[in-house]
């Protein structure tokens, strides 16, 4: 997948991570902390053969912090080495430099900085994980799902070099579920899911999990939604919010708009999207 995240793989963006990777003797994979499984890339570990591989869960304030701690049991069983990152906390960081310490250290025979590489999908926050470890801005971060341009090399001060590279991975489309989920955290280019869909998927989700009264709170419902159906709960705040089109009627595109960027801002309560218990891998 190249610049613009729509659904499928992108032959050009993965022989160009495949040339990256012949330099690197680390991979750091950011993945989304409310999305693990589905943000991870489903052919990275073939791609890296025998190199190693970090995962970062990426975002862990804006997911249910219980749920993290039994992903980060999952991933460590299952998977590897794995941290809960959140970029305001200098703590997420130490962890991650200390974790890269102690490989170097392992790795006395290396005469030159070892190499590693920040990947992932769309709008998981590679960028703001890349800025924090190199303690300045040197990779623009932002909600738009690639917006880093070109690769570049940084240095960090525990003697690793770091490359930022644009090879964004390829989101990985299970079925209609993993289609909503990704479109609701913001890693698939607008056209490519429906917005109204998406956000009404969302709000049955916020229900499913006992979390719609956060929703009330932040709305300031004036009525017990809690029993509502998701598709009354999106009229609601559409009507809340003053999204009205002709004859009164709630304007769709523009109340989606409104519950999707709350949710990527965070504002309405921590909610993960899958959970360990819950999740059947595909393969």
């Amino acid at each position: 997948m190249g610049k613009g995240a729509k659904p499928g793989s992108n032959v050009k963006e993965e022989t160009r991570l495949l040339e990256h990777l012949k330099l690197m003797d680390l991979v750091l994979e950011v993945l989304d902390a409310r999305l693990p499984l589905t943000t991870i890339n489903n052919r990275m570990q073939k791609l890296l053969d025998k190199k190693k591989r970090v995962f970062v869960l990426n975002k862990a304030d804006l997911a249910e912090e219980e749920v993290t701690g039994r992903w980060l049991e999952y991933f460590s069983t299952e998977k590897g080495p794995v941290f809960s990152f959140t970029a305001r906390h200098r703590t997420s960081v130490k962890q991650i430099e200390k974790t890269l310490d102690y490989m170097r250290s392992k790795e006395q025979s290396y005469r030159r900085p070892l190499r590693f590489m920040v990947v992932g999908i769309p709008n998981v926050g590679k960028s703001s994980v890349i800025n924090r470890l190199a303690q300045r801005g040197a990779a623009r971060t932002g909600e738009r799902p690639g917006i880093t341009r070109g690769p570049q090399w940084i240095k960090l001060r525990s003697g690793w070099d770091m490359l930022d590279t644009p090879g964004l991975l390829s989101p990985f489309l299970r079925d209609n579920w993993s289609l909503m989920a990704l479109g609701a955290i913001g890693s698939l280019e607008i056209g490519a899911y429906d917005e109204e869909k998406t956000a009404i998927w969302l709000l049955e989700q916020y229900r499913s999990h006992g979390k719609i009264a956060q929703l009330c709170s932040y709305y300031s419902f004036f009525v017990d939604a809690k029993a509502l159906e998701p598709e009354a709960i999106f009229l609601k705040i559409g009507a809340v919010r003053g999204c009205l089109g002709k004859g009164g009627k709630i304007d769709s595109r523009k109340t989606a708009g409104i519950i999707l960027r709350d949710f990527r801002r965070g504002v309405l309560g921590r909610l993960s999207l899958e959970r360990p218990e819950e999740f059947h891998e595909q393969e």
